[in-house]
């Protein structure tokens, strides 16, 4: 690792610990404070007196679990592995879990509105989010199945992306990708702050606090807070959010071999002005609308109300035989408060007329409780070691909410003239919308042996339990009785197989081999859900190590082949889609869907002045027929970024990058019944400079879009949408 550091004076450093201590043991907890640790944030590193600003050596990490449960260095994994590290996300300013996975190899995304994201890899849904290892619901609505993008990057130390189906981690998943949130820890021995102050485009305004301490004399007890408050406004008009997080934890060494970790987080989103679903394309005419980027249907009272609590346990020890045990448990809940707007139609292109209002209004609540134990460690057999990880998850979830009768809709109006002034509709009483009771259960073990020094075999499999008992007001039959429910009871064994082969000091060959299951959110005409996806999915690659480990390369095929897999609905006479009740479109399933493609990434560090991350994927999804489906996701990406610090002016980095995707298409609702609409190729251009005025302080200029490209971004329910203009964020970062 390349470092620069300059000596502090005694005196300022002690005078700033006792202002530290005393401060924090008032403000956070009343035996002893508790600190940043800036090495994991900023990568200032306190030794024997010094600090250095100095980040860490690598965008890359030498192990990750986050496939097998296994410690295994990317190498050694069968399958495509991306890791954004703590340095990384401070480069590019990913404050949000929907820009990391925005920069990663592979990822796409779109969104109902600006609430309700969606990421897909390999043609399919991201719909499986672990945290430090342990599957944990989506926290969002669930009808849309997809995970939290708002989660605030602030209290994780890295996020792992495994992409390809991870049943054998995971349980019940598409074979899209699993996003692994590492928490920070508090394994800071001293006092440490860190602190970031932002001002960017639309009155952004971001303040992030990090702080961490020893808790004892010894430092066997240590504590981290971290908070962050953000205060923002949008390209789109009217839009509006705040956002708190709060996260606190103590890690405690019970013994040499033994820690404990407790903690809670607290994450609060209020936007208001915010849409639901798009705005319209077209004029009555058939021209299209043209509309410009800051174009909304929203209204000045909708709001979208989104509040996340977890609090968590994990329990490690390592026995003397080098075998280990893991315990963990989270208790999550979610609730949200929404009262939306939407117009559909077309307007007048003379008049502005036409337009008509729909409004919305609901609440409701998810609670779930996890729980993951596990034992790994190596075994020998026919004189050789090997490795192996058996374990048990499970999750309870239930899901109430109930919305409120809408009873009267005031005219649109003129649309040119829309400013968001629409009277709040009246809203009745209450009545129940949902009632629904999921339990998943898996057991699951995987081993890898050594077949020979340079050749590896991992074979694995799980037993999922999925159930689910169901009152959903729009899956409901007109003609159920009184107290009707859904019940659905899946079992399914999904196995596991990887190879790897070291051909070479630092280059393997890979190949694996898993099965799929996947129960569905898309629901028929009927408003009944699909029946689960099955399949398996396969890859073969390559992968090498470089510059001794800093450097790490992949190449990966793939081949996935799924029934039940869900297609939007349209009318075959008119060509709209076919809608239900709730807003949401009908869908039908597809027998022999096939998806191929590859992925090439390098990431991590070239010579001593060079950062790098770079990936670049394709991916095709076809029927049985092969006919192209799910066209709005393009068909290939690349996802570029780099950093430049210069040996010989240390204070300085520069870097930049490029997210370029290929043609993609949708069909969306036209005065005539339905058009094809065509997006061309984008390549959005990302810069930065950071420069260090001491070893504490650093200043960030970070510039997204920076071309201004504007674009489409795609989707199959007709929720087409503008692309982010080019936008800017100017961070202040102090550490001490």
């Amino acid at each position: 690792m390349t470092t620069s550091s300059r000596s502090t004076p005694s005196g300022v450093r002690a005078g700033a610990r006792r202002i530290l201590a005393a401060a924090l043991a008032a403000a956070l907890l009343p035996a002893h404070a508790s600190a940043a640790d800036a090495p994991s944030d900023k990568d200032t590193v306190e030794l024997e007196g010094v600090v250095s600003s100095a980040r860490a050596d690598a965008y890359t990490v030498d192990a990750s679990a986050a496939a097998t449960k296994l410690s295994l260095s990317l190498r050694e994994t069968p399958q495509s592995v991306t890791i954004v590290t703590r340095e990384r996300m401070d480069d590019q300013d990913l404050v949000s879990l929907r820009d990391v996975l925005d920069n990663t190899t592979g990822i796409y995304s779109n969104a109902y509105d600006t609430e309700r994201v969606l990421f897909y890899s390999r043609g399919f849904l991201v719909d499986n989010l672990m945290i430090d290892g342990l599957p944990i619901g989506s926290g969002t609505n669930f009808n849309t199945g997809a995970i939290d993008e708002t989660a605030d990057t602030a209290l994780f130390e890295r996020i792992e992306i495994v992409r390809g189906a991870t049943g054998l981690m995971t349980g019940a998943g598409s074979p899209s990708a699993s996003v692994n949130l590492v928490r920070k820890h508090a394994d800071a021995t001293t006092p440490r702050v860190a602190l970031d102050l932002g001002l960017g485009s639309w009155n952004d305004r971001r303040v992030e606090a990090d702080v961490s301490a020893p808790l004892d004399a010894s430092g066997s007890v240590r504590g981290r807070v971290v908070a962050v408050y953000e205060d923002q406004d949008s390209y789109q008009a009217l839009y509006h959010k705040k956002t708190r997080v709060l996260y606190g934890i103590v890690d405690a060494d019970l013994a040499p071999s033994t820690t404990l970790s407790l903690g809670v987080d607290y994450q609060d989103n209020q936007p208001r002005g915010n849409t639901w679903g798009s705005f319209p394309l077209f004029l009555a005419d058939g021209t299209p609308a043209d509309w410009p980027r800051s174009v909304t249907t929203a209204t000045d009272w909708s709001y979208w109300n989104r509040r996340t609590e977890n609090a968590f346990g994990e329990l490690r020890h390592a026995f003397d035989n080098d075998w280990q045990l893991h315990a963990a448990a989270n208790w999550r809940r979610y609730k949200e408060d929404l009262a939306l707007f939407y117009v559909y139609g077309f307007p007048d292109p003379a008049t502005g007329e036409g337009l008509e209002p729909f409004a919305y209004r609901s609440e409701a609540e998810i609670i779930e409780r996890s729980l993951d134990l596990y034992a790994s460690g190596p075994f020998e057999l026919f004189g050789r070691r090997h490795e192996l990880v058996v374990g048990y998850d499970a999750s309870r979830s239930t899901n109430v909410g109930e919305e409120f009768d809408v009873l009267d809709v005031a005219p649109t109006g003129n649309f040119f003239d829309w400013d968001g002034s629409y009277p709040l509709p009246v809203f009745g009483a209450p009545h129940p919308l949902s009632d629904i009771t999921t339990r998943q259960d898996g057991a699951y073990a995987a081993a890898r042996f050594s077949l020979a020094d340079p050749l590896k075999f991992i074979a694995g499999a799980r037993y999922a339990s999925w159930k689910i008992d169901s009152f959903y007001l729009y899956d409901t039959p007109p003609d159920a009785p009184p107290g009707y429910r859904a019940r659905y009871d899946f079992d399914e064994v999904i196995p596991y197989a990887g190879l790897v082969w070291d051909v070479g000091r630092d280059v393997s060959l890979f190949a694996s081999w898993t099965g799929i299951f996947k129960p569905q959110n898309s629901r028929d005409a009927n408003g009944h859900w699909l029946d689960p996806i099955d399949g398996s999915s396969i890859e073969l690659g390559i992968k090498g190590e470089h510059f001794d480990g800093r450097l790490d390369t992949a190449l990966t095929v793939f081949e996935t082949r799924q029934d039940n897999l869900a297609a939007p609905l349209f009318d075959p006479v008119t060509g709209e889609p076919v809608m239900l009740p709730d807003g949401a479109q009908a869908s039908f399933p597809i027998d022999g869907a096939r998806t191929r493609g590859f992925e090439l990434e390098a990431t991590g560090r070239i010579g001593e002045d060079w950062n790098l991350s770079f990936g670049w994927s394709r991916a095709l999804t076809h029927d049985a027929d092969g006919v192209a489906v799910r066209t709005f996701i393009p068909s290939a990406l690349v996802r570029a970024f780099a950093t430049w610090n210069p040996s010989w002016l240390k204070a300085l980095t520069l870097g930049g990058g490029v997210n370029w995707q290929a043609r993609s298409s949708t069909t969306v609702g036209a005065p005539e019944g339905s058009r094809v609409l065509a997006q061309g190729g984008v390549a959005l251009v990302n810069l930065m400079a950071r420069y260090a005025f001491d070893p504490h302080v650093s200043l960030q200029l970070n510039a997204n879009n920076a071309f201004d490209r504007k674009y489409y971004v795609l989707d199959p329910y007709d929720n087409t949408y503008y692309g982010t203009p080019a936008n800017a964020m100017l961070s202040l970062h102090v550490a001490f």
